[in-house]
């Protein structure tokens, strides 16, 4: 049952970079890095294994789960940027056309050749920067790092180590944005796995579930209204709460009417988290509206007009690619939750 937290996360991510909501979708990010160092130490060991068969059948679905939808994405962006770079009511400082060879490669492959992935320019989807992140743990765990437990709390040690050396001698950016930062977030899920495959019967409530969410989302609200309080703690106390998120849903039992309802939401979440950015370009083209001058950041108003556009381009991506290669997908490894 990961669907429809999975498209709550890529939500919040959306709040902060179009609407100004502050904190939540930062706290989201390292809920995504912990939800996939579960699921990618769940199916590589549950579906996958680690022979070179195993692999590449993991890989070649990484790559069909990744970059479809992804390029589709960015070739749109292409045309908006081709025809309309110039007269854009709105900008963004990363958002532009690449200007090398380069920087091509980089975009198509999403690969950005930085430890703080997120400084490299530009970037035809903005949120990307995250997908390199993932990409390295996604390599990391199918060499064998989550091969079982104990390698799992040696690399959760090392990540903790790191944290630890960046809080002192690092910027903050070292602890959010980095490539080792991902490192204990993805960790946390990978070593949450095997807590789960340890505990068998293990009954979860919706209700429990619930509270965690609100605890998820009071946690990221004071962390930028009572700084005094929390001194920094909050992001430590969201992989904790996230982590048990990712255990809880694991584990909670629903009917098949409710699974089926949580696959069709989840499948909105990564278009949602890499395409909410051509939604505002296309809004600006025809309306100032609550366009706010700087950067591609919207009104709060039109926050119900700027979903329900984000919906309908989000359906038809989902319709004619995702559902699609999803087929592909499953003929070559069964489903993946």
């Amino acid at each position: 049952m990961f669907g429809i937290f999975r498209t709550f996360l890529a939500v919040n991510v959306i709040l902060l970079h179009i609407f100004n909501v502050p904190t939540l979708g930062n706290y989201s990010v390292f809920a995504f890095f912990i939800l996939s160092g579960f699921l990618m130490t769940l199916v590589v060991n549950e579906n996958y294994g680690y022979s070179i068969s195993g692999f590449s059948k993991f890989w070649i679905n990484r790559v069909l789960r990744l970059y479809p939808v992804y390029l589709i994405i960015i070739f749109i962006t292409f045309l908006l940027l081709f025809f309309n770079q110039e007269t854009l009511i709105t900008e963004h400082p990363k958002l532009y056309l690449p200007t090398s060879f380069f920087n091509w490669l980089e975009n198509i492959f999403i690969i950005y050749p930085n430890i703080l992935p997120y400084r490299e320019i530009p970037r035809l989807s903005p949120a990307s920067w995250a997908i390199t992140n993932e990409l390295i743990f996604y390599l990391f765990i199918s060499l064998g790092v989550s091969k079982n437990p104990k390698r799992t709390i040696i690399w959760l040690l090392l990540s903790v180590l790191y944290f630890v050396y960046a809080h002192y001698y690092k910027t903050p950016s070292h602890r959010y944005g980095a490539i080792p930062a991902a490192s204990l977030p993805f960790a946390i899920g990978s070593i949450t796995y095997w807590i789960s495959f340890k505990i068998k019967d293990f009954k979860v409530s919706l209700s429990f579930v619930l509270s965690l969410i609100v605890l998820f989302v009071l946690n990221a609200m004071c962390s930028k209204y009572l700084p005094d309080i929390f001194n920094g703690t909050s992001g430590y106390i969201n992989m904790v709460v996230s982590a048990l998120l990712v255990f809880s849903l694991y584990k909670l039992k629903v009917n098949t009417f409710w699974k089926s309802i949580d696959n069709k939401i989840g499948a909105y979440s990564y278009p949602f988290y890499l395409g909410h950015y051509i939604i505002v370009i296309v809004y600006s083209f025809f309306t100032s509206y609550g366009v706010l001058q700087k950067g591609f950041k919207l009104e709060l108003k039109v926050l119900p007009i700027y979903f329900t556009l984000l919906i309908v381009f989000v359906f038809l991506l989902v319709k004619v690619i995702d559902e699609p290669v999803n087929k592909l997908r499953n003929k070559i490894k069964g489903n993946e939750n």
